[in-house]
């Protein structure tokens, strides 16, 4: 759930206006021309940052959505003077208070000086200081291509500017920005990854990368560039970006500048809100301190945190559970932590900090928790150097959510579960309607759509594996997905571009009751491990649906890194047996399809499959936009094209180092019985018959 609070940064130089006078003549597609320096007021709007709403319409509802489209805007601005008097503002927009528009249901959320306040203390804004006030408005009066009325107004004084603002994105985007760190365990990111997409009819160029470390005015921090591809020119219509090395950043939210220089001949400043964060991939899995047996959690006991690890967990929905994170089992099997943490002064530590992935405290708010009441929720985290996160679960209306929290993922199913899609209204099957499941591809779906709207914030996803609440949907009689049906649905997440994914749920009795799902759980978790670094630093760049006969066969994508590009072919041709109630696959197909490639990346060296055994040969041949594969695909295929002769070696040997580790903990349940049995007994179970009642 991201919370969009901006600390205060500066923007100044010491004595006077940090302002790029090169970028404020000019117009870009129509934007406003920025920054724009008030007359009446010591304040700069830096940028105007419109994001569409949208949603798929590919997904089947029994309710009809929505169609009217708004958009998420966010006005990045500064206080012009780097000493003097703090400026108390009132902002309206077409005459009217932000409150009042969210009354009148034209906004769903916003943060601006009249809710940032505190107590009957109003928001001012200090000297030198920059902030993002941020509004998501729902209704078409406030889309693309409108144009709104913003007046400024001083408190004190009373001194007001009025401008007319349109509402036109940037063609420049900044599509994914991720931060890394040098050292090892650090908290403290030291660079970014910044993607970057050149949607105008002009080339341009990277000039500089500036971050604001604190907000002491003489701060700004140019960053040193590493152009992907050693390029500092993006072509029209074309996607590049930059490694931003920084130096040591602090744990905050904060801004992120970047300057490009145009086809024109003008110097544009476009501005992304983040949190500065150490950025990783996290494999996780919810509600593992629920007991198998009365008095057993099984984040207690030896065997089921061994199980875990083999299968790269490492992050668990949970806080404090007794037994496990107050004891040496926390030592010897540490997972990071998703859950309320409330209280921020106790959990602002360095060590506290390193261990949480995020903040889970809506539950998922579409159930009942509007836009605005989330926003107020979040408003507590405030000062918290650990993200927010969100869950989302009804696509044709998550769009009034955008831009909350810093990281938000969603919760949505395609097999014997609870769905907000009408999962009888498919047509997919020759004519054949069932309620028992939906399109696996649907993740791919709600995927695209999430990250649309969130960019340049990481997304997750909660991917459907064992648990023993799918029990009674639809009668079917597997009520837990098959091996097949966890693996396309990860790889549908994984290959649209999430950042973590998260297992609903591992639940303990439920791996025993399906214990055919142990080995799927641990290939995905080998491979995510095997390619993490270019998940987290990479940005989806490509999708394509590959119909055959009218009816789909493939999905092809493309999930693009400073190094290399991970290449994805699944299988779609796949159809449900009506009898079992479980989507079958025909088995190994072969496949001939190309992918465009990014232009950093269009000479590669080496293109390879891997998979949890290894590294693997395949015919390919280079194109004009980038490659053509030809191979044997079962169910999931993923490639790797890279300019770099070493990595398939490098790649191969991480595989081999996540298999020892797993051989090194002595314990194989899925394979071994003996093992299973301990596994059973430590949970609370002395005889299998006993997970028959677990449905």
């Amino acid at each position: 759930m991201k919370f969009m609070r901006i600390l205060f940064l500066s923007l100044l130089v010491l004595s006077q206006p940090f302002v790029h006078q090169a970028g404020a003549e000019q117009s870009a597609g129509g934007r406003m021309a920025l920054p724009h320096i008030c007359a009446s007021l010591p304040l700069d709007i830096l940028d105007v940052v419109v994001t569409p709403h949208q949603f798929s319409r590919e997904l089947r509802y029994g309710k009809v959505a929505d169609e009217e489209l708004g958009t998420l805007v966010r006005l990045v601005v500064a206080h012009r003077e780097a000493k003097g008097k703090d400026l108390t503002l009132e902002l309206a927009f077409n005459g009217k208070k932000p409150s009042e528009l969210l009354q009148s249901g034209d906004w769903c959320w916003y943060e601006m000086p009249e809710n940032l306040g505190t107590g009957d203390k109003p928001y001012t804004l200090a000297p030198g200081a920059v902030e993002v006030f941020t509004f998501n408005a729902g209704k078409a009066a406030w889309g693309v291509g409108k144009v709104f009325e913003l007046t400024l107004t001083n408190a004190q004084n009373k001194a007001t500017e009025t401008l007319n603002v349109p509402l036109i994105p940037s063609d420049i985007q900044i599509t994914s920005v991720s931060c890394l760190s040098s050292v090892p365990g650090s908290i403290y990111p030291d660079s970014m990854v910044m993607h970057i997409s050149n949607g105008s009819v002009s080339p341009t160029s990277v000039r500089e990368v500036a971050v604001f470390p604190t907000a002491l005015a003489s701060s700004r921090l140019k960053a040193k560039l590493e152009f992907f591809g050693r390029k500092a020119g993006i072509v029209a219509g074309e996607r590049s970006g930059v490694v931003a090395v920084t130096g040591k950043l602090p744990v905050r939210r904060g801004v992120v500048e970047l300057l490009v220089d145009s086809g024109n001949g003008k110097t544009q400043s476009l501005y992304a809100p983040l949190m500065y964060k150490v950025d990783r991939f996290d494999i996780g899995s919810g509600w593992l301190d629920v007991p198998s047996k009365p008095g057993i959690v099984p984040l207690t006991r030896e065997s089921y945190l061994k199980l875990l690890t083999r299968m790269h967990v490492n992050l668990i929905h949970n806080e404090n559970v007794p037994g496990y994170t107050d004891s040496d089992l926390y030592k010897a099997y540490p997972m990071r932590l998703m859950s309320g943490f409330p209280d921020v002064e106790k959990y602002n530590t360095d060590e506290w900090v390193a261990r949480i992935h995020g903040v889970d405290i809506l539950g998922e708010p579409q159930m009942g928790v509007s836009p605005m009441k989330s926003c107020e929720k979040l408003h507590h985290y405030a000062a918290a150097r650990y993200p927010t996160t969100v869950t989302l679960s009804d696509e044709k209306e998550w769009r009034y959510y955008a831009g909350l929290s810093d990281y938000p993922h969603f919760d949505a199913y395609r097999v014997s579960a609870p769905a907000m899609d009408a999962w009888h209204r498919y047509d997919r099957w020759d004519g054949k309607k069932i309620a028992w499941g939906a399109p696996l591809e649907g993740v791919g779906v709600l995927t695209r759509s999430l990250l649309a709207q969130s960019r340049p914030a990481p997304i997750a996803a909660w991917a459907q594996n064992v648990h023993e609440g799918w029990r009674d949907q639809f009668m079917r009689k597997r009520k837990s997905p098959t091996p097949d049906e966890i693996l396309t649905q990860a790889y549908e997440a994984l290959a649209n571009g999430v950042k973590s994914l998260y297992w609903y749920s591992l639940q303990s009795w439920s791996l025993l009751k399906y214990r055919d799902c142990i080995d799927i759980t641990t290939r995905i978790g080998r491979e995510i491990r095997a390619l993490d670094d270019l998940y987290t630093a990479g940005d989806a760049t490509w999708h394509q649906r590959v119909d055959k006969d009218g009816k789909p066969n493939l999905d092809l994508n493309v999930v693009a890194a400073p190094k290399a590009a991970l290449l994805f072919a699944m299988d779609l041709d796949y159809h449900p047996d009506l009898d079992a109630r479980v989507f079958k696959f025909r088995g190994s197909r072969e496949v001939d399809a190309e992918f465009p490639l990014p232009a950093w990346l269009r000479e590669p060296v080496d293109l390879f499959r891997i998979d949890a055994h290894g590294t693997h040969d395949v015919r390919w041949t280079v194109t004009e936009a980038g490659v053509k594969i030809s191979d044997q695909v079962d169910r999931v295929a993923v490639y790797v094209a890279t300019p770099d002769g070493n990595a398939r070696a490098e790649r191969a040997k991480r595989i081999e180092e996540l298999k020892a580790a797993e051989a090194a903990l002595g314990f194989d349940p899925a394979a071994n019985d003996a093992d299973f049995m301990v596994l059973c007994r430590d949970l609370g179970f002395e005889d299998t018959r006993d997970l028959e009642k677990f449905k």
